[in-house]
């Protein structure tokens, strides 16, 4: 079975807080306003992914937020439970040019666990979650920090004056509509000389299939090295860091059980839920009564899935001096950047 790089890419889709009106649809690219190529990359439904030649920026269009209820069915599981840190948490929480303390905005801090994580490395934090669930279960969880059930922009509105020493945001600017006013109130949150830390899942990831999540209305943008520095000099950010993440063990075994697809499952147990790349398309509302217990066709064929996924460790055991080889990338492409200092 031949290892392929395949470019497409990103990861989770903001609520909108009452009363915040989505920016107009802009003719051009999202992130610098340059003409796109006129011919699209891909189709999905009635989107159409096309390249910034400027920038290098890849854009859905037409861009447009979920509503709330749409998102509250993509990630109801997100709500009640603790997730691990991403990578871009731990190379923001280990990179050597960030200021390891002071006052920390977190825009998209889900249910706290980089929260969290931030206050025992010594930061006083703040964060900020579009969904409503997930900002109470954070609150919860982090007695220290102060969480706002807010968009950014929302929370930059009612607290103009409130200054930052770091704004993050990870894994959250894919999912911005309009990428630039978003990047300019985490600015005016920053203090001069202050820092912004994010990460986004990288174009260029080694793939060797459909990544289901990476497609509107989850992500309208895909990030590439070069778009993201592009994207915040433009802004007037010198950028420290700049790190791909490289593909590891875990990820090597996600891409083998992704290119030994076989369709199986589905032939056999016709009653499978829908992929999250199908039900994100899904503008039924949500069942009001709970859904039938799995049947036992349906458990037996999940039980051998995991199986199968399990053996792929093995597989990416060997496979590994190959894609080590090759330099594959994985999934996460972090930067930390630094706001001029007057």
């Amino acid at each position: 079975m031949p290892l392929t790089n395949h470019l497409p890419s990103h990861s989770s889709a903001p609520v909108q807080d009452e009363g915040f009106r989505m920016p107009s649809l802009q003719s051009g690219c999202p992130a610098c306003g340059s003409a796109a190529s006129p011919e699209h990359l891909e189709s999905f439904h009635s989107y159409r992914l096309y390249a910034c030649p400027s920038c290098r920026l890849h854009f859905w269009e037409p861009r447009s937020m979920p509503s709330a209820q749409k998102c509250a069915r993509m990630f109801a599981d997100r709500d009640v439970r603790l997730l691990p840190l991403e990578p871009g948490h731990l190379y923001f929480l280990r990179d050597a040019r960030a200021p390891g303390a002071g006052t920390l905005l977190d825009a998209g801090c889900g249910t706290g666990n980089f929260l969290t994580a931030a206050w025992n490395a010594g930061y006083s934090v703040t964060g900020v979650e579009l969904d409503p669930e997930a900002a109470r279960f954070a609150a919860h969880l982090c007695g220290h920090a102060r969480v706002h059930a807010l968009s950014l922009e929302r929370f930059v509105e009612r607290n103009p004056q409130e200054r930052f020493d770091v704004v993050t945001f990870f894994e959250v600017l894919e999912h911005q509509a309009d990428p630039s006013s978003f990047l300019r109130a985490a600015l005016s949150a920053l203090r001069p000389g202050g820092y912004i830390a994010l990460s986004v899942p990288n174009r260029e990831r080694w793939l060797t299939g459909i990544d289901p999540i990476d497609y509107p209305p989850n992500h309208f943008l895909r990030w590439n090295p070069f778009s993201l520095r592009f994207f915040l000099e433009a802004h007037g950010l010198q950028v420290l860091s700049l790190r791909e993440q490289p593909a590891g063990l875990a990820y090597t075994a996600q891409m083998l059980n992704i290119a030994l697809r076989s369709g199986i499952s589905a032939a056999v147990v016709p009653d499978l839920p829908p992929s999250f790349r199908d039900a994100i398309q899904d503008d039924c509302p949500a069942p009001e009564s709970a859904p039938a217990p799995p049947s036992l066709r349906f458990r037996i064929v999940h039980a051998l899935a995991r199986v199968k996924f399990a053996a792929c460790f093995s597989l990416a055991l060997l496979a590994m001096p190959y894609v080590r080889w090759k330099r594959y990338r994985g999934a996460y492409l972090y930067s930390l950047a630094r706001k001029a200092a007057s």
